[in-house]
């Protein structure tokens, strides 16, 4: 039955403990993202059975009074319920409609970290299906699945090729120049909807505002590869996140794909973000971009996780 249950957001950091009864990858540090402004209590929704959590719901942002993502969504997978689908549904139609005002579409849901081979674990399937499920049914769908790779300190760091020189980033217009340049024809199913929903132009002055600028590490980290003859060929985005350091921009300009550009601009983000004593670089791909997949291969990064991006296109939550 899911008459018996209670809808409810926690009250502030000391029920973090009860929110965190149903295990996660982000527990070991969801006290500290409220302390911080990364969680509100209001975005960290339970399902209560009995006083006992059975399902749970929260949002997680870089620091703003918006949520970026939903990163928690759990059922408890231990019970045997059969309703526990049902339950997640009715928690997150709940969470959706108190957190993010009428009309408002949610951020995406993002499913991580998941193995590599996460459809040949028969337990972890599920643990997915039953995820996914939950987001279907208040009218998300399935956007993209996105490998992650890791370069850890053990490894080389990786070598140029030689085919480029770099420097720093000029000012703000030259960015958004570089970046419109880059946009066409990319493999990256985020930036082919956004500029779907507005211009090439328009997305990369959005994409250098509202994400690259959001990290709060240094822009003279970031490179721009320049070929012989001076021309900018390449961004790379070398960053520190609130989870580590990451590799949070890379993009060649239409036309000089295909020529190994893209493994010097790699070593050379590597390399600066080593240099700052990185023992763990991580970045991501869609599952569909094989040559960025192979590049961070070459790279010695290793595919040591997968993820999940849904995401809702209306406002529609029944």
């Amino acid at each position: 039955m899911t008459n018996d249950l209670v809808f409810r957001p926690i009250t502030g950091p000391e029920e973090i403990p009860l929110f965190n009864a149903l295990p996660g990858p982000y527990n070991d540090r969801l006290a500290e993202d409220l302390h911080n402004g990364h969680c509100k209590a209001d975005w960290m929704w339970l399902a209560l059975r009995d006083g006992r959590p059975v399902a749970r719901v929260g949002w997680w942002s870089r620091g703003g009074d918006r949520p970026d993502v939903m990163e928690t969504l759990d059922v408890d997978d231990t019970d045997g319920d059969p309703l526990r689908t049902d339950i997640g549904v009715r928690l997150l139609r709940a969470a959706l409609t108190a957190v993010f005002p009428t009309g408002t579409v949610p951020p995406p849901y993002v499913l991580q970290p998941l193995p590599g081979d996460w459809r040949n674990d028969t337990a972890v399937e599920r643990r997915v299906r039953n995820r996914t499920a939950v987001v279907e049914r208040t009218g998300g769908r399935m956007f993209v699945e996105r490998l992650r790779y890791r370069w850890t300190s053990g490894a080389p760091v990786p070598s140029h090729r030689g085919g480029l020189t770099f420097r720093e980033v000029g000012g703000d217009e030259e960015a958004i120049g570089l970046l419109a340049r880059i946009l066409p024809g990319t493999l990256d199913a985020y930036s082919v909807a956004d500029v779907a929903r507005s211009s090439v132009d328009d997305y990369a002055r959005v994409q250098y505002h509202d994400e690259l600028l959001s990290y709060s590490s240094p822009r003279a980290w970031w490179r721009i590869g320049v070929r012989p003859d001076g021309e900018p060929v390449g961004l790379v985005v070398p960053a520190q996140s609130p989870n580590g350091f990451v590799i949070a921009y890379l993009g060649v300009v239409e036309g000089h794909r295909g020529r190994g550009f893209v493994d010097d601009l790699l070593a050379e983000g590597t390399r600066l973000l080593a240099a700052q004593g990185a023992e763990r670089v991580t970045a991501d791909t869609d599952l569909g971009n094989r040559p960025m997949a192979r590049a961070f291969e070459r790279a010695g990064y290793d595919n040591f996780a997968g993820r999940i991006d849904m995401c809702w296109e209306s406002t529609a939550r029944d």
